[in-house]
């Protein structure tokens, strides 16, 4: 492994050639502001970016009335589905999903078993998050406005606080805080095995460029 960033980082996200990041800078009056920042993974350099090429990566061609209307932009995971749909999900469940146009048709505080859903990783009309305090992955149904398939379960060890979500081709991975693995669905039969095991907890998969980065608890990482 490779490590590219230090930690304390509040967002990453993928870009064509890398990764883009955010950190909170202390200001001299005690407010807080949030910086951008890229890497090329192809050079394996700093490259300069800009808040809206990071909205526009995170949210799509509508990122700057997705951004106005959601406030805080940065806190949330994000992602298009193949209706053009752009959904989000904040770490309290607060979930909410936008048209083609930008535009916010419908919102939720989406809970699983009275716990907060986490994450996205969208498939198709449905999307899979997971549930940290009940260690599963959900399924939700947009069309039919509820969660359709569980894997995983409080009383298994199958997923131990998984945080994160991702998908690529028709596997989803899973960061799993507490057992300091990623662990791999797929979704041809649902079946699940390890994936990778580190020594530290796991935040975040995610391929770019040709290359696999992971965010731990002590930076991020290419494998």
């Amino acid at each position: 492994m490779i490590k590219i960033i230090d930690s304390n980082i509040i967002d990453v996200i993928t870009f064509s050639n890398g990764i883009i990041y955010t950190k909170k800078r202390l200001l001299e009056n005690g407010s807080y502001k949030v910086t951008f920042y890229g890497y090329d993974i192809k050079r394996m350099e700093n490259t300069p970016v800009t808040k809206s090429v990071y909205l526009l990566n995170k949210y799509g061609p509508e990122y700057k009335k997705i951004a106005e209307q959601l406030g805080d932009y940065v806190s949330c995971d994000a992602s298009v589905n193949s209706l053009r749909q752009t959904i989000v999900v904040y770490p309290t469940g607060e979930t909410g999903i936008f048209g083609p146009n930008g535009e916010m048709f419908w919102s939720s505080d989406l809970r699983y078993h009275d716990s907060e859903i986490a994450g996205i990783a969208c498939d198709d009309t449905t999307f899979w998050s997971v549930v940290p305090d009940l260690n599963c992955v959900v399924n939700y149904s947009i069309s039919h406005k509820k969660f359709s398939m569980r894997i995983g379960s409080e009383s298994s060890d199958t997923f131990s606080h998984p945080v994160s979500i991702s998908k690529y081709d028709n596997e989803l991975f899973i960061c799993n805080e507490e057992s300091c693995k990623i662990r791999l669905i797929s979704l041809n039969d649902y079946s699940v095995n390890d994936f990778r095991i580190f020594d530290e907890p796991v935040y975040r998969y995610m391929r770019s460029a040709g290359k696999e980065i992971v965010q731990l608890q002590s930076g991020i990482y290419v494998l």
